[in-house]
């Protein structure tokens, strides 16, 4: 039953954000980076790292504490909700002080602060929307998640296309619009989470507002908070410093790489937010978490090495059917970024087991590493080799981490080692590169490969045992009654 419930609840999630955000990622942001070009998005980009490193300040940890939390005890959501909203509110000033004294301190001119705070303006209210969520998640109401995890993208998609279908808009197109686009979507989508909460679980009541619960809070997303912080620093700090030590142009030729990767770890994110009250509730029962991990792990991890081998072995078709302004360094800088992919999605399953467990101490550490890794080779590197620097530390740092996440679950959890499983992962890589590097010997055409590599993919993850068909027989079986 655990298997059926959590893969059916995945395979909507994907649905639903496969037919989203790929359209948000590909048709508006890019065509934006397109027509305002790669100084005004790279500044952007820039901008919009700094802003998710330290957005822990409006968040505190609170999101994925209160996700463990809930899924522990869903009456708790009664007392916990207005409370958190109004530690949410003050964690909101203390961030939009921070980020407007560190945009000052690294130079940016009144344009750019202009645009730093308006980036902080929908931060605020996605990481507002994510706490909401996680209410939601945590009672595992998944496919109701699923829909306000699209939601904003949705509607962005929906502003945005005007603004760009319009030739006479099109040719005004500033990035402050597409950032004011963001904030409207995301306050709407607010206004729907808090009224389905309302509705539908508990009634928000701020008389129940109290000093001590909001104290308490703080207190236990402390560990949370430095926890996220490193784990932002580790992700986004090098495109920062890429456009701060280099240029904004160098940030937005990274850009167009790490989009694609973004568009990836949409996979890997939702991952994250199903598995993390599930691991909680196994946990909490003292039941064995093996059997939830090995199913996500073999659902995931084939995707991720698919989607490497076939973007690695097709860089270049990829990057030219995508981009017309590409240079001449975003092929090896594409491979790059997509060889982090699976350790993304390693980190993803096996932090928020760590997170699940209480064992913020380890992940602090793990991340704080991570960070400090990043910071110094990338101050070393990136003023010689610029954006081909970054994208070659990027995959030490990342590999380097999920490498340490693994260690340490199977250390502190005990996890068995197995590695015929591991094994089977390395076979299942070389075929699909064997696959790929064939079709490009032979100059099949891109959409041609990737029909090959779908029909491979379906063959190989059953051939290995990674999926099993009687999964998908009991999803079709339950949607199609």
């Amino acid at each position: 039953m655990l298997k059926k419930y959590f893969i059916s609840n995945m395979v909507i999630l994907i649905l639903l954000n496969v037919l989203v955000k790929p359209i948000w990622i590909f048709f508006i942001d890019r065509n934006v980076q397109q027509i305002v070009g790669h100084q005004s998005y790279g500044t952007y980009s820039a901008l919009l790292n700094l802003s998710i490193m330290f957005s822990i300040l409006l968040d505190y940890g609170v999101t994925n504490f209160n996700n463990k939390n809930i899924a522990e005890d869903a009456n708790r959501l009664t007392v916990t909700l207005p409370n958190v909203i109004v530690a949410k509110l003050f964690f909101s000033i203390m961030y939009f002080i921070v980020i407007l004294i560190i945009g000052v301190s690294l130079g940016y001119d009144v344009k750019a602060l202009h645009i730093l705070l308006s980036i902080a303006s929908f931060q605020f209210l996605n990481s507002l929307l994510q706490y909401l969520r996680s209410n939601i998640s945590a009672l595992h109401d998944f496919k109701l998640d699923g829909l306000l995890s699209v939601l904003d993208k949705f509607l962005m998609i929906f502003i945005c296309a005007i603004l760009l279908l319009n030739p006479v808009t099109k040719a005004l197109f500033v990035i402050e619009w597409f950032v004011y686009a963001q904030i409207v979507s995301y306050l709407i989508a607010v206004f729907v989470a808090v009224w389905v909460i309302i509705k539908r679980y508990v009634k928000l009541d701020f008389s129940k507002t109290q000093f001590s619960v909001i104290v308490e809070v703080i207190k236990r997303g402390t560990p949370y908070a430095i926890l996220i912080l490193l784990m932002g620093t580790y992700m986004r700090v090098d495109t920062l410093m890429l456009e701060r030590m280099v240029s904004a142009e160098q940030a937005g030729i990274y850009s167009q790489a790490y989009r694609i990767l973004d568009t990836c770890n949409i996979l890997g994110l939702l991952f994250a937010g199903m598995l993390l009250p599930m691991f909680a509730r196994i946990l909490n029962s003292n039941n064995s978490v093996l059997e939830l991990l090995r199913v996500s792990a073999n659902f995931i991890l084939p995707i991720s090495l698919g989607v490497v081998a076939f973007s690695v072995v097709n860089a270049n078709d990829i990057m030219s059917l995508l981009y017309k302004d590409r240079s001449a360094s975003s092929e090896y800088i594409f491979q790059c970024v997509m060889l982090c992919f699976p350790a993304f999605c390693v980190m993803y399953i096996y932090s928020t087991l760590l997170t699940s467990n209480g064992s913020l101490r380890t992940l602090v550490m793990i991340a704080c590493i991570g960070s400090i890794t990043s910071i110094g080779l990338n101050y070393f590197f990136i003023q010689k080799w610029e954006a081909m620097a970054v994208a070659s530390i990027a995959i030490f740092v990342h590999w380097m981490v999920a490498i340490l996440y693994i260690i340490y679950c199977q250390k502190i959890l005990r996890l068995p080692s197995n590695f015929k499983w591991v094994l089977r992962f390395c076979l299942l890589f070389i075929i699909f590169i064997s696959v790929n590097l064939g079709a490009k010997f032979i100059e099949l055409n891109i959409f041609i490969v990737l029909l090959i590599n779908a029909i491979v993919f379906l063959f190989s993850v059953y051939a290995l045992k990674f999926w099993n068909k009687s999964h998908i027989l009991n999803l079709i079986q339950k949607y199609s009654a």
